[in-house]
């Protein structure tokens, strides 16, 4: 549209003329002949049509003075049009252009700095997966590590029934087993899954408030020495070699269609070189029990925990870098435990067909080299040494079993019950912006630590040695009664309460990639979501494991059982972490 250029001017006097009534950035003041609601100023009823009368100015003293000549003004009478002769403040406090939240710093080099903000709290909620792994039992012994190991308490023994070279064999090569010791670390890893729920909300000044619950779920893990056997049981005997091994009359039993040739073929399959348990029976050496049907240990962890947190402002504000401090309080449950479980056949034997064949607390077995070098079809073999250089052992090598002993089942469970609670301190890093970001948190916190230790367990001594006349083997285990049918087992309890050390690491990466992908960014619940993967680290010392805190002594004839040994060392657990982020 085109306009004249008359025309413009001519607006503009017709404007400014009709432009010189008093405007008041408050409002109009209130008429000064007598009370009422405020006037206008620019009209007079009484007057002509179209007249004009100006008001008087303001009375001294209307206005509010400010407090003092620099200073901020005094507080605002009341409000405009309320009330009767209401004054007007010079000095209003609200303003179109304040902000809910100000302000105001001075940097390092000088520059002033200012920040507005009218987003009030700003909550945020996550939920992930975990992947945890807990540590592991250490590389300690299972049992006394200074008692005498098998081998070397049947050194004697082991010669007068082969040979010195045989003995060597085994002394030489420590990849052969002969009822070897075990220790913790043949563990296998233990793995367990869980939860984590983070909720909380920032500030305007970037300070803020957080809650975090998690929790892992129990991990068990196992070793049976079967894992490490060369021989290995046949299946097809495993039905009456459970009658040989079942009460009343055990290998006595009568088992019809099998002859003493039959059993003895049995035994010889089924019993085999596992492992052993060092104790301290109280002699100088201490003793070493071979274990011949079953050998396994078993370890079990577990963890929860809470914590509230406390951010403070930033103590490094960049664009993509923010650094603050932390406090807050945690609490920490790990519950933990370990298993030992023995089968033994009470017997002993050897090649011969003779108990005098046989030697005290021997049970010979082959060379663990997983071949059959007297070609019998049994694996090395139980009872006698199959012959691995020349292989013309005879297939019919007259084996014999002696009892000495019921079979006999061990035990020893022990469970460790651990509470950590105390305050933390540490700080958090924020790197990068909206759209990516990585985070994390260091912590350092003294826990209080609650422990209570439980330990049970049953028939923990030198099974073949049944003899309570013998002085040089004396009978280890109680003979069980009708009025005392378990007479070797044992409990112990302990409660204990220090001060632990607790460090955690975590490190997580957040990333809005929803709104790239075509289905699900339509979901709603994935609108403000971002994805979030990291890693969380937790270590705490000073913990009673269940591993290393058992005393192995064991001769309940000489009243000597396992009992509780607090050892400390730490504990720890890592996760991997997926989850979903949201702002709102």
């Amino acid at each position: 549209m085109r306009l004249l250029h008359w025309l413009a001017p001519v607006l503009s006097i017709v404007l400014i003329s009709h432009a010189h009534s008093q405007v008041h950035a408050q409002g109009y003041p209130p008429s000064y002949q007598g009370a009422g609601m405020v006037q206008p100023v620019s009209y007079d009823p009484g007057a002509h049509p179209y007249a004009r009368t100006m008001v008087p100015p303001p009375p001294p003293g209307y206005f509010q003075q400010p407090a003092g000549p620099y200073g901020p003004p005094t507080a605002p009478g009341v409000p405009m049009n309320i009330g009767p002769e209401a004054p007007v403040s010079a000095f209003p406090r609200m303003s179109p252009f304040e902000h809910q939240f100000q302000q105001h710093r001075v940097e390092k080099d000088g520059l002033w700095m200012f920040r507005s903000s009218n987003q009030g709290k700003r909550h945020f909620f996550s939920m992930e997966a975990l992947f945890g792994r807990y540590r592991r039992p250490g590389s300690a012994v299972l049992g006394n590590n200074d008692s005498i190991s098998y081998l070397h308490m049947m050194e004697d023994e082991l010669i007068l029934e082969t040979d010195e070279e045989y003995f060597d064999q085994f002394n030489d090569n420590t990849g052969l087993n002969f009822f070897d010791r075990t220790t913790y670390d043949v563990v296998p890893n233990m793995n367990a899954p869980g939860t984590r729920i983070r909720w909380g909300w920032m500030n305007d000044d970037d300070s803020g408030f957080e809650l975090t619950g998690w929790w892992l779920a129990r991990a068990d893990s196992g070793w049976s020495a079967d894992e490490r056997s060369t021989h290995k049981s046949n299946p097809a005997n495993q039905a009456v070699f459970d009658i040989l091994m079942s009460p009343p009359d055990y290998i006595f039993n009568a088992i019809p269609g099998y002859s003493v040739t039959d059993i003895a073929s049995i035994l010889e399959e089924e019993l085999k070189n596992l492992a052993s348990l060092p104790l301290d029976d109280g002699t100088v050496d201490g003793v070493s029990v071979p274990y011949d049907i079953d050998f396994r240990i078993k370890t079990v962890s577990q963890s929860w925990g809470t914590n509230v947190t406390w951010m403070s402002t930033p103590i490094v504000d960049k664009k993509n870098l923010k650094i603050r401090g932390l406090a807050g309080a945690r609490y920490l449950k790990v519950r933990e435990g370990f298993s030992f479980y023995g089968r033994d056949s009470g017997l002993i034997y050897a090649e011969g067909t003779t108990a005098a064949s046989t030697q005290p607390d021997l049970k010979l077995v082959s060379l663990p080299t997983g071949t059959d070098e007297n070609q019998d079809g049994i694996i090395d073999n139980t009872g006698f040494s199959e012959d691995d250089s020349t292989g013309t052992t005879s297939t019919t090598t007259a084996v014999i079993f002696l009892f000495q002993n019921d079979p006999v089942t061990s035990y020893v469970n022990n469970t460790v019950d651990t509470n950590l609670a105390g305050p933390e301190i540490g700080f958090q890093f924020d790197l990068g912006g909206d759209k990516f970001k990585i985070w994390g948190q260091t912590k350092l916190g003294i826990m209080a630590n609650r422990e209570k230790i439980k330990l049970n367990g049953d028939n923990i001594g030198m099974i073949t040695r049944d003899d309570p006349t013998d002085f040089d083997r004396p009978q280890a285990l109680i003979t069980p009664t009708a009025d005392d049918p378990n007479p070797n087992q044992f409990s112990s309890y302990q409660t204990h309460t220090h001060v632990s050390p607790l460090f955690e690491q975590s490190i997580f990466a957040e990333m809005n990639l929803f709104d790239k992908v075509p289905v699900l960014k339509r979901m709603k619940l994935l609108e403000e979501a971002k994805l979030k993967v990291g890693y969380t680290y937790i270590v705490a010392g000073e913990v009673t494991r269940p591993y290393e805190s058992i005393l192995w002594t064991g001769m309940p004839t000489r009243g000597l059982f396992p009992s509780i040994d607090v050892k400390r060392e730490k504990w720890s657990v890592g996760t991997w972490s997926v989850g979903l982020d949201w702002n709102y």
